[in-house]
Parts: structure tokens; C-alpha cells; sequence
């Protein structure tokens, strides 16, 4: 009975040490861990459907944005503020009622661009500028963002997403 007593008590034990480090985060979502490094965009992708109905049918325009080729680098700093400088090509498709209509490839040039972030760390969102992203991965090599935006104007019913992925 002693024994079946200490193996009991040693069973409880050690879950009870398993279960606590799994409540911490491992890498927390902050300013002093963005402002850790240089992160280099790898991908970015947009998605936007407008849907519209035209007397009785619904009319579905498809906007796609991919990024391509990059040589873009992020950095947070910790106060708050981050610098985006770089290029990246950027491929266009817009496609209505499942036709596609336009399809353009550009550079976009960003020199030295200033803006604001904000993390919040409870939630995993950061807020860059006015866009409030979701953290889909944050360690000491990659964060991942994603957002995405349903609203209707002007009886149009827009949704809108939007994926970027950085590594250090």
C-alpha cells in the first residue's frame, strides 16, 4: 500500500510540473522582442471580393494580390515606431463573374517608409499603422500576420484578407 501511496504521489507530482510550463508563453509578443532583429518579408498575399447584386444575380468581383521577389526589410523599433525599406514585385489579377478582366506586374519601391505598431501580447494582434493584424506565429525567427475584414457599402458586400510572413 506504501508503494501504490508514493507512486500515486509521484504520478501527481510530476503533472503537476508538466501542466504549468504549458501555461506560459514561450516567446511573448512585445516591443523589445520585435525590436530583437531586421525582419525580411518573404511573402504577402491580398484578397478582396466584392459581391454586388445586379437585378437578381449576384455579380462577384475578385481582386488578387501577390508578392513576389523580394528584397524588403521590416524593423520594429521599441518604441513603438518602426522602418520599411526595400522593394518587392508586386502581380495584380482582378477577375469578374469568374472572367479575368485585367492582370498587371509592378515594382513597389519603399524608401525608408516611418510608421507606428502596437502589440498586444494577451490578444496576439499587432496594430500597424491603422490595420490590426493577428499573430498567427511570433518566435525569435519568423512572425506571421493575417487580417481579415467583411463590411457592406453602397448595398456592396466586400471581404477582405491579407497574409505577410517575415523571418529575421
Amino acid at each position: 500500500m506504501k508503494v501504490f501511496k508514493h507512486l500515486f504521489t509521484l504520478v501527481i507530482f510530476v503533472s503537476l510540473i508538466a501542466c504549468t510550463s504549458d501555461d506560459a508563453p514561450l516567446y511573448e509578443l512585445n516591443s523589445i522582442n520585435l525590436s530583437a532583429g531586421t525582419y525580411d518579408v518573404t511573402y504577402l498575399t491580398s484578397n478582396a471580393t466584392q459581391t454586388q447584386n445586379v437585378n437578381g444575380l449576384d455579380i462577384i468581383t475578385e481582386d488578387i494580390t501577390v508578392g513576389e521577389t523580394f528584397q524588403l526589410t521590416i524593423t520594429f523599433r521599441e518604441n513603438g515606431t518602426y522602418l520599411a525599406d526595400g522593394q518587392y514585385v508586386i502581380n495584380t489579377q482582378r477577375t469578374v463573374a469568374g472572367e479575368i478582366v485585367s492582370q498587371s506586374t509592378y515594382i513597389e519601391d519603399i524608401d525608408d517608409e516611418i510608421g507606428t505598431y502596437a502589440a498586444n501580447n494577451s490578444t496576439m494582434q499587432l496594430l500597424l499603422d491603422e490595420t490590426l493584424f493577428d499573430v498567427t506565429l511570433f518566435n525569435n525567427n519568423q512572425l506571421r500576420l493575417s487580417t481579415s475584414d467583411a463590411y457592406t457599402e453602397d448595398d456592396i458586400d466586400y471581404f477582405e484578407t491579407s497574409e505577410i510572413r517575415m523571418v529575421r
